[in-house]
């Protein structure tokens, strides 16, 4: 007799069985479809982690191959470099010994030792420009490190050798104390005179635009009715450092209205001074009023833009106001070739048209320095280029082995991703043949349970039915 409880546990059973069934058809056809037989942790958790670490470790080695070609290709840019430095050490060991022949003349040594001064610049010009990666090669003695593995310990190293002498040169500002010329001398050595009235804005000074600079007091910078007399001399009477000083004067101006501000004489320097950008300068001034109030003006004049740079600006309250003897100093915060500006003045504080002033300017000094380059080696004798050659070639030897080594390296390393991912494979990657076998197995349990399950639900309703006509007919 076929009870309702055997027929609901046999369709339990069947149900379970067709979950079991469709879970493995269903892993089946993911790994099937991915190509790996771990899809989440739950097909391996074990085998998902070791298979993690080993494609860290994979991804290192193949980075660390990366950096080995990298240093490779570092190390053979330096070693053609000093390749050309051994020609050119070659040609210039062949011209000293041709030099010192007998039949050379006078002019035939002098010809050869100009070849032999322009390969020694050519010398540094090549080892100054060799660079990798926009990365100097030979301007420092230093370590270059490659990590030739999966970590950071993996080091092969090569020694880039110091090829360039870096040498830094102060500037020479001339005359800047002005003790050079007599006293009161009106040609003043490395300075250029302008003795005219100059408005500020409009006029030019060395060949560019003075700046625009209103007036610190009074009504404007008006062209004078009489412009008196602006002469630039040197002075006895006035230093701050030495016996002399610089003096610019301006006496019988008489303004267009009261009030007025006159700016002139100009004194300019003659150097051009190439500053960096925290080079610093300085100067001392003194200003002393003569028939009415000064007013003083010095800037720095780029001359490849004409752009200005203050550096002193101050007007006198009252008609003889004299100053003591102070110092100026500016930090160069824009990089430039400069030239100094001095401009003396006069402004009418009474109002009684009358004008005149004087500005004394001295000690000027510029800190700065010159960058030149030569080449490190000595080239200077026979016996030193082949001391130089000696030298290039060692560094050129230790540049060779060094390959040598990044080479093995990289053939071990590939050799081991091969295996690493071979072993990884293993743990990760499907079988298809035995995944395709457990596909066919799962389908065919799955159908025998799809149809089990579909016959104990038919026999369920018969049961079902005759009971309830049983009951019916009570």
């Amino acid at each position: 007799m076929i009870s309702l409880g055997n027929l609901t546990e046999g369709a339990s059973r069947a149900l379970s069985a067709l979950v079991k069934t469709q879970r493995g058809i269903d892993q089946s056809m993911e790994r099937l479809s991915s190509g790996a037989r771990v899809n989440s942790a739950a097909d391996d958790a074990a085998g998902m982690a070791i298979a993690s670490r080993m494609q860290a470790h994979i991804m290192g080695i193949q980075q660390g191959i990366e950096n080995g070609l990298d240093g490779i290709n570092l190390i053979q840019t330096a070693d053609a470099a000093l390749d050309s430095l051994v020609k050119l050490n070659q040609r210039i060991r062949e011209l000293y010994v041709q030099q010192m022949n007998g039949t050379q003349g006078v002019a035939e040594q002098a010809i050869l030792q100009s070849e032999i001064d322009q390969l020694r610049v050519t010398l540094t010009d090549l080892a100054r420009q060799s660079e990798f990666n926009a990365q100097p090669l030979f301007m420092t003695d230093r370590e270059a490190p490659f990590i030739v593995g999966a970590d950071t310990t993996d080091l092969i190293s090569v020694s880039l050798p110091r090829l360039v002498d870096t040498i830094e040169t102060p500037v020479s500002f001339k005359n800047g104390d002005f003790e050079v010329d007599v006293p009161d001398s009106n040609s003043i050595t490395g300075w250029d005179i302008v003795e005219r009235v100059i408005i500020f804005g409009t006029d030019s000074i060395a060949g560019h635009v003075t700046p625009s600079d209103p007036v610190a007091k009074g009504t404007d910078q008006n062209t004078p009715s009489n412009a008196g007399n602006m002469v630039v001399t040197t002075s006895s009477a006035q230093a701050s450092v030495g016996s002399q000083s610089v003096r610019l004067t301006s006496s019988g101006i008489t303004t267009s209205g009261g009030f007025d501000t006159v700016r002139g004489p100009a004194l300019i320097s003659q150097d051009q001074v190439t500053f960096k950008v925290g080079d610093s300068l300085s100067f001392d001034w003194r200003a002393q009023g003569g028939g009415d109030a000064y007013d003083v003006y010095a800037y720095l004049l780029n001359v490849s833009t004409g752009e200005t740079v203050e550096m002193l600006n101050d007007t006198g309250a009252a008609a003889g106001a004299t100053t003591n003897w102070q110092s100026e100093t500016l930090t160069v915060s824009k990089p430039g070739t400069y030239r100094f500006v001095f401009v003396g003045g006069t402004f009418d504080a009474s109002g009684g048209k009358a004008a005149g002033a004087q500005l004394f300017v001295d000690n000027i000094v510029a800190t700065s320095t010159e960058t030149t380059f030569d080449f490190a080696l000595a080239t200077d004798s026979l016996a030193s280029v082949d001391q130089a050659i000696d030298t290039l070639l060692s560094h050129r030897a230790g540049f060779g082995a060094t390959i040598n080594r990044i080479f093995h390296a990289v053939d071990s390393l590939t050799m081991t991703s091969v295996n690493l991912e071979a072993s990884k494979s293993v743990i990760e990657d499907a079988d298809y043949a035995a995944e395709t076998a457990r596909l066919a197995a799962s389908s065919i349990i799955h159908q025998a349970a799809s149809n089990t399950l579909k016959n104990t639900t038919e026999a369920s309703m018969r049961v079902l039915a005759e009971l309830i006509e049983a009951t019916d007919q009570r």
